[in-house]
């Protein structure tokens, strides 16, 4: 995440090292939550959106919540996961009615955190509890929505990481979001070092998505792609389009319309799928679906924070 500093357009990372969360604040966070009271009733379903057995995009749109339930300034931290898939039916109500695209709704839950400390193999981030993504998946289903596994890896890799999440990514509407600004390298640091991702390491998960995709004959997977600014994604060029894989890039911009709309646009990629940012508490003024929909080109992918 980043924020656009009014008037020069300026880009700065929004998270230092010491707000990150350790490893003994997440383990906290997590017995909490899922020592909470039992659900609230089931959301309504989403009329809107595409089956779990048909690609989502070119034809559909996608609106996202992002967050996980131990990161309290989220979308998923500041509501229950029940509440959380009531709001997403009424979030993607407007794009609905404004465009004839349909829209399918998604939590975009953070499955491996970074963390303010190495912990015992000194890689700097930690996995989501696998009850929590049972709970946050289960949601999902209840909403007509899916769930996408969030990977920010902090030492480690994204396909690394991506192997405990191999049996959640085999199901048919579970997909993957990579956020590079957590991508600090072997020797990097979250939240002193900036983190990227490079084409090839896209596309070396496109290619374990489409080998998971083929091998249970699943519909395509969305890959989302979280970028800031140009550095976020290298060579962006060269990433493949494979079958059975929907690379989305998505601008995580943070401030007034104007400056995200104008990185919006320098950031997007004529061949993959696009996608932009709208932060609830940080957006100065929070832009209407309708000036969403107006934007150049028109998104993909739409993720709430």
């Amino acid at each position: 995440m980043i924020v656009f500093a009014v008037a020069s357009c300026s880009l700065a990372t929004a998270a230092r090292a010491d707000e990150l969360p350790t490893h003994a604040e997440l383990r906290a966070a997590t017995e909490r939550f899922l020592a909470a009271p039992p659900a609230s009733p089931r959301p309504p379903a989403n009329p809107n959106g595409i089956g779990m057995d048909q690609a989502v995009l070119p034809g559909g749109r996608v609106v996202a919540f992002y967050g996980a339930p131990q990161m309290g300034q989220t979308v998923l931290g500041m509501h229950s996961p029940s509440a959380a898939a009531r709001g997403l039916v009424l979030q993607s109500a407007p794009y609905a009615r404004l465009d004839n695209r349909p829209v399918t709704g998604a939590f975009d839950l953070v499955s491996v955190f970074a963390t303010a400390g190495g912990g015992s193999d000194r890689l700097y981030r930690s996995h989501q509890s696998p009850d929590v993504i049972e709970i946050y998946l289960e949601q999902a289903r209840a909403a007509d929505a899916r769930l996408m596994l969030d990977i920010q890896p902090g030492r480690s890799s994204f396909s690394a990481e991506l192997g405990p999440l191999r049996d959640w990514i085999s199901e048919p509407d579970v997909d993957l979001s990579l956020d590079p600004e957590w991508n600090v390298g072997r020797r990097g640091i979250p939240g002193r070092t900036l983190g990227g991702v490079s084409a090839k390491e896209v596309n070396v998960v496109s290619r374990s998505l489409a080998t998971i995709v083929r091998a249970n004959d699943l519909p395509p997977k969305l890959l989302v792609v979280h970028q800031f600014r140009r550095g976020s994604v290298r060579g962006r060029r060269k990433i493949r389009a494979r079958a059975g894989v929907q690379v989305v890039l998505n601008f995580d911009g943070i401030g007034t319309p104007d400056p995200k709309a104008a990185g919006y646009a320098m950031l997007a990629a004529p061949r993959l799928f696009n996608g932009f940012s709208l932060f609830y508490q940080r957006d100065t003024p929070l832009m209407k679906p309708s000036a969403v929909l107006a934007l150049d080109p028109v998104p993909d992918f739409l993720l709430y924070q």
